[in-house]
């Protein structure tokens, strides 16, 4: 009898230590989705070049070790039997429609631009779940530079919004073993910031917690690398024992390397940015043209749509972000200088894209709009689509 009220007592007991602890939770890599690339501009060796560029992508990508992408064939199959696009340039609303119906929690999407002797690749972060641009990436070169090594420039840019976060699970004097190894995509030389958890951040008003405070301790480099460990040499510490168990470590994405170009080519890339009174000059990035263009200084849209009147005007990317502010500005009863400048280069920066997509919202500004001289702007352009 007292046999089986061992038994009885230790079963349980067994069947609590064989299975897996809440703690060691496997890594689980982020799923994306790289859509073809738009090509804008002339002079590309082959019009298959937004095609070969994502390919890149994919390639570099899955070597990080963190990623799991879809396939390209696969993705193209899937998307031409729910009859979506495989251009890379869609809107946030479509890249969540094609994310969700992949399975997939971010979409890559971007192009690439030859200007002159200029080559540059724009690539867009897409939240599936908020439908929003989590970030937006550039880099760009002289024509003497290999496309695919900007492409994997690019891809350093892309890693670095997704870092990779784990937890110490081990530490003596001098050494750190982090519960992320080779699985989750960790090499050697890899460098990792510490942090212990500090107080609780919480909105004032609703008392919803919105984050954890987050105090570093210390910085770690990676010295061997197991499936599911690495151990790491201390760099530095804050103080004596500071670094410790179940604190946070999170990837550090060394310095990129600037790719060369040619004197003559920047001066050539100057002249084509430039014009008088314009700060062309100083944003030359389609993501800083990007945030101008949101931003609530009036001052801010207006050179932002000066920009892309005269370089980003077959954008997509950025003409539709052009289309939005436009839609949400034009009704406002404000009849300030600042306001009507702003407003009206919108409309100058969509009609000197050509497209006649966007001659819905010229007809409703020219018709809608509560100051005139907008109207005129509007329905000026609006000629320019049709």
């Amino acid at each position: 009898m007292k046999k089986y009220l061992v038994l009885l007592l230790i079963v349980p007991i067994l069947s609590v230590m064989l299975q897996p602890q809440a703690g060691a939770a496997d890594f689980r890599k982020t799923k994306l989705a790289v859509l073809d690339f738009q090509l804008q501009g002339e002079g590309f060796e082959t019009q298959d070049m937004g095609i070969i560029v994502a390919e890149w992508f994919i390639t570099a990508l899955v070597k990080a070790g963190r990623f799991e992408v879809i396939e390209r064939g696969l993705l193209k199959k899937l998307l031409e039997e729910q009859k979506l696009s495989m251009t890379g340039v869609v809107d946030a609303t479509t890249a969540t429609k094609i994310g969700k119906f992949l399975g997939v929690k971010t979409i890559i999407s971007g192009s690439v631009m030859k200007l002159q002797n200029v080559f540059e690749i724009n690539a867009r972060i897409i939240d599936v779940e908020t439908a929003s641009i989590i970030a937006a990436e550039n880099v760009k070169s002289s024509a003497a530079v290999r496309l695919q090594d900007l492409v994997v420039q690019m891809s350093e840019k892309i890693i670095k919004n997704f870092p990779l976060e784990g937890y110490i699970v081990n530490k003596t004097d001098s050494k750190v073993t982090i519960d992320l190894g080779r699985m989750a995509g960790v090499k050697d030389g890899m460098e990792f910031l510490v942090y212990k958890e500090g107080k609780i951040i919480k909105h004032p008003k609703t008392g919803e917690i919105l984050d954890v405070q987050r105090i570093e301790t210390g910085k770690i480099k990676i010295a061997s690398v197991r499936d599911k460990i690495a151990e790491g040499d201390v760099l530095e510490e804050e103080s004596p024992g500071s670094m410790s168990y179940g604190q946070l470590v999170s990837s550090i994405v060394g310095t990129l390397q600037p790719v060369q170009r040619e004197p003559t080519v920047d001066r050539a890339l100057e002249e084509a940015l430039s014009s008088k009174g314009s700060s062309a000059k100083k944003t030359r990035s389609s993501g800083d043209v990007i945030n101008m263009l949101r931003s609530s200084s009036l001052r801010d849209k207006e050179e932002a749509a000066k920009i892309v009147a005269k370089l980003y005007k077959h954008d997509q990317t950025i003409l539709d972000v052009v289309n939005e502010e436009l839609l949400k500005g034009y009704t406002s009863p404000s009849g300030s200088k600042d306001y009507v400048e702003a407003m009206a280069w919108l409309c100058n920066a969509l009609g000197a894209s050509g497209l006649p997509k966007y001659a819905s919202t010229l007809e409703k500004v020219s018709q809608e709009a509560p100051n005139r001289r907008l109207q005129k702007y509007a329905h000026k352009n609006l000629r320019n689509l049709k």
